[in-house]
């Protein structure tokens, strides 16, 4: 793959090809991982439905062991996108005060819900919000968002409408979840707050890194991860998916070499005096 400015100087791990769930450490029924000391486990009851997390979502679990990661102790977090509720579980179980997990999926509320309590973890703490990111307004603004985008382009071919495709398809070549991202930060995030982001190479890394600092958000990426394309989902269209991401890569908006791509576990800092739009 093309180097660029953004991954100089910043640890990129590789891994395996053709391997699912690389990062899990247990993964039979349901997934088990370690996150600051804790083992946590996670369950989706219904995978067509819900997806179960893939490497590309996990990778921000990952990175956010590292030494360089910021304190999660004691902070109010919106989890976009919640899904199964792997950062929600995450972060409440590091010390978050409160998480907010926030799906236009309905199924994602009950299934974020269970993951708490079934680790043990106080689910007061947890707000479940079924809502586009658009409408959603919150009372105050957060000290954290965390997120994963879904990142692979839409097309009619393969739209099934279910939650596997909310997880995973977008609109706007795959990139309508992050310019929402994007527009909605400064009335979400407090100032001084962090964005966390797992951001996939599929959809324009670049972009969203030049409009949040054009913004005044100070960018730092942790760790780039390389993986597998998540193709199996959509096999009987893999050719159409990796024309229109050919198309894209062609017009600069993507970076992968034959079925591999990278995940970027992106932090934005938002300046403490920042006053909003």
């Amino acid at each position: 793959m093309t180097d660029s400015p953004i991954r100089t100087l910043t640890r990129r791990r590789v891994l395996p090809v053709g391997e699912n769930g690389s990062l899990w450490e247990t993964r039979p029924s349901c997934g088990i991982f370690a996150f600051r000391g804790t083992r946590l486990r996670l369950v989706v009851e219904d995978p067509a439905e819900i997806l179960f997390p893939t490497d590309c979502g996990l990778s921000l679990i990952s990175a956010l062991n590292g030494d360089n990661a910021p304190g999660l102790e004691g902070v109010r977090a919106l989890d976009i996108g919640a899904g199964s509720g792997l950062y929600s579980v995450a972060l409440l179980a590091a010390g978050a005060e409160l998480v907010t997990a926030l799906d236009i999926n309905p199924a994602s509320a009950g299934q974020t819900t269970a993951n708490v309590v079934a680790n043990g973890l106080d689910g007061t703490r947890l707000t479940c919000v079924t809502s586009p990111l658009e409408e959603y307004t919150p009372d105050e603004r957060f000290d954290l968002v965390i997120t994963n985008p879904p990142h692979l382009p839409y097309d009619p071919s393969y739209a099934t409408g279910n939650g596997l495709e909310t997880a995973l398809v977008a609109r706007r070549g795959g990139r309508a979840v992050y310019d929402s991202v994007v527009e909605r930060m400064d009335t979400l995030l407090a100032p001084g707050g962090t964005l966390l982001m797992a951001h996939s190479s599929l959809a324009d890394i670049p972009r969203t890194v030049t409009e949040l600092t054009a913004r005044g958000y100070e960018s730092e990426t942790l760790e780039i991860f390389e993986m597998d394309i998540p193709l199996l989902a959509y096999a009987e269209h893999k050719e159409t998916m990796l024309t229109l991401l050919k198309e894209r890569r062609a017009a600069g908006q993507a970076e992968f070499d034959g079925s591999r791509f990278t995940v970027h576990a992106l932090m934005f800092r938002r300046p403490a005096g920042a006053t909003g739009r």
